[in-house]
């Protein structure tokens, strides 16, 4: 093979074209007699009798090799000591630790209730609108904002994402485009994700998205 230049490819005899970083990165592979022999990796249906007779010929050879030394191991029991208890207040902390291990479940608001925090219950149906945004198990608005860390001190742009949606993504972009055109008159950078069922917006619009989702009912 002919020595291998950076950044550049090569022809090894025979032609056949070779990445410069080969010689640098290889891959290892571990021996055959290195990895446990299982019925995923080399298994040799050879070696399984295949018969009643063969089975108990090599249950024989097991016995003669092993004897009684295969219960020679000792089986170790766990030996604690431990008090019983009948203190009522010592039994009261016990229920309190087993009240916590229980599932939460998220209460179902009361949908004509007023709540302090402004929440409000959803009152669009499927199908009055052409796309429908379901509300998050907490029964809040699916709106997330994040910021992926950059490489080299630089910083990611801030989305805004609008997950849970169902129906017409596309449609759905291009609402939200319209009321964010009409509030701060300029376009910002967007995209409908039908497969994953989401809208992305470049920049921070948690207050805005979840207003236009509260106004549409969502």
């Amino acid at each position: 093979m002919y020595s291998i230049l950076r950044n550049s490819w090569v022809y090894s005899t025979p032609a056949k074209l070779v990445s410069p970083y080969l010689s640098s990165r290889q891959l290892s592979v571990s021996s055959c007699k290195l990895v446990r022999e299982s019925e995923n990796f080399s298994f040799d249906w050879n070696k399984v009798p295949g018969t009643l007779e063969k089975e108990r010929e090599k249950f024989s050879d097991y016995l003669d090799t092993f004897g009684e030394a295969r219960f020679s191991k000792p089986v170790e029991y766990q030996n604690r000591q431990y008090t019983t208890s009948t203190d009522p207040s010592e039994w009261a902390m016990v229920e309190r630790y087993m009240v916590q291990s229980q599932p939460q479940l998220i209460p179902v608001p009361q949908p004509d209730k007023e709540y302090s925090s402004g929440f409000v219950m959803p009152t669009t149906k499927p199908g009055d609108y052409p796309y429908f945004v379901k509300r998050a198990p907490s029964w809040l608005f699916p709106v997330y904002v994040s910021q992926a860390s950059g490489t080299g001190g630089n910083q990611n742009p801030v989305k805004t994402t609008i997950n849970r949606v169902e129906g017409n993504v596309a449609m759905l972009r291009d609402d939200l485009t319209e009321f964010l055109t009409q509030r701060y008159e300029q376009e910002f950078i967007s995209q409908a994700n039908e497969l994953m069922q989401k809208v992305v917006f470049r920049g921070n619009f948690d207050k805005d998205f979840k207003e236009f989702l509260k106004i549409r009912g969502f």
